[in-house]
């Protein structure tokens, strides 16, 4: 059996030797600890080690006698010392898995379960590692950085995107009611009124935090250009969430799905974190970015000279919709409400992510400017705000319309 790639000696120390004493006593009566549906727990183990990933919440690679292979995600730091708690939310990755794994046991297509990997311990006692931690199983999948997918051959990536689109689909018709009822209060104490997450738009919720976030690091850096008038634009035009209560990744994007190497179908998504209920337009706007947003930029985010994925690019503009055609085929919901449809709603979208992205960069300009931006290349993002703030004007004033562009 291979090892993973990805892996090295552990850098981000945990103590090993409670660890193996916590697994070889743990039940379900243990306190602050929740056994997973399907539990398989690890009484010892022989191997571990941490991947190259995992910056925000540090994750390691272990394996036991019997060759079993799980992967253990641990906070960055003890609770009380956290800046950021929902930057951290691990025990809400945990629970949201654990439960899509129960619905899954009701979905009789295969096609529409939703692949997540198996979860079988989370640990809330910050005496045993010394840190908040759970464990799951360890998925062996291809992934893919570019969702333009060079190198691979059309049927190829026509096999991908089916699985992807499918994949989508199959998050975004979960039963939520029934999720709700497996969720623990006690850690999502936002889903427990229905009736006013009903009534609620998802991105009037988001405006409200992404302003706020603004405002914030405004302080310190310059302000994103013409702000103020894309907020404006967004109150006018944010459109209801679904009458459907839909869960959404938050973070749904290529580097975030593992692939099946011999069927080419997605066997597992990763990264819950971010997720929440909200409106479905998100999750695609989120994935599909990269083929609106200018060739020259993709070069750069994908360092690829060659690419030529973009909004330039007819070819890109015809795959789009394609995909989101398919997506509303599958899906299923009622064609003439609105708030379910991505292709009519796609300018909202599509600059929501512009302004989401705006802020995000603004935010790492900020950092820089703080002196504790960590990555290398910081610097290079923290120069894209006000270019991705006059793409976003540009894609809320004029006309955008991807049904209209794919036909040019």
């Amino acid at each position: 059996m291979a090892e993973p790639p990805s892996l090295t000696d552990i850098r981000s120390p945990i103590n090993l030797d409670n660890l193996k004493t916590y697994l070889s006593k743990v039940n379900k009566s243990s306190s602050k600890s929740y056994i997973g549906f399907n539990a398989t727990i690890p009484r010892s183990f022989t191997k571990v080690k941490q991947f190259t990933f995992g910056q925000s919440n540090p994750t390691y690679y272990l394996e036991d006698s019997q060759g079993s292979r799980f992967v253990l995600r641990r906070k960055p730091s003890e609770n009380a010392k956290l800046i950021s708690k929902t930057a951290h939310a691990i025990e809400k990755e945990f629970f949201i898995i654990n439960g899509i794994n129960q619905l899954n046991n009701d979905i009789g297509e295969e096609d529409f379960k939703v692949p997540v990997p198996n979860v079988h311990l989370l640990c809330e006692d910050e005496s045993v590692i010394g840190y908040v931690f759970y464990l799951m199983d360890y998925v062996e999948g291809l992934q893919v950085k570019n969702p333009s997918m060079p190198g691979f051959s059309n049927s190829e990536k026509d096999i991908y995107y089916k699985s992807i689109i499918n994949t989508i689909v199959a998050i975004h018709k979960l039963d939520v009611e029934k999720l709700l009822e497996i969720l623990p209060a006690e850690h999502f104490p936002q889903f427990q009124n229905i009736q006013k997450l009903k009534s609620t738009s998802y991105f009037k919720r988001q405006i409200k935090t992404l302003t706020n976030i603004h405002n914030l690091q405004s302080k310190h850096v310059d302000p994103i250009p013409n702000f103020d008038k894309l907020i404006n634009w967004f109150i006018e035009n944010a459109p209801q969430d679904p009458a459907k209560l839909t869960l959404i990744h938050g973070d749904f994007k290529i580097d975030n799905v593992l692939f099946d190497p011999k069927t080419k179908k997605v066997c597992g998504v990763l990264d819950w974190e971010l997720c929440t209920i909200g409106n479905p337009l998100f999750d695609l706007s989120n994935f599909f970015q990269p083929f609106q947003l200018p060739k020259q930029m993709n070069k750069i985010i994908y360092q690829d000279p060659k690419n030529e994925m973009g909004i330039e690019n007819i070819k890109s503009q015809e795959f789009l919709l394609s995909q989101l055609q398919n997506y509303n085929k599958l899906i299923k919901w009622n064609p003439h409400d609105l708030s379910n449809n991505p292709i009519k709603l796609w300018k909202v979208g599509h600059t929501f992510g512009l302004v989401r992205l705006s802020i995000i960069t603004q935010g790492i300009a900020m950092r820089v400017k703080l002196g504790n931006a960590s990555s290398s290349s910081a610097k290079n993002y923290a120069q894209m705000y006000p270019f991705l703030s006059e793409l976003a004007v540009d894609y809320a004033f004029n006309d955008h319309d991807i049904e209209n562009k794919s036909k040019i």
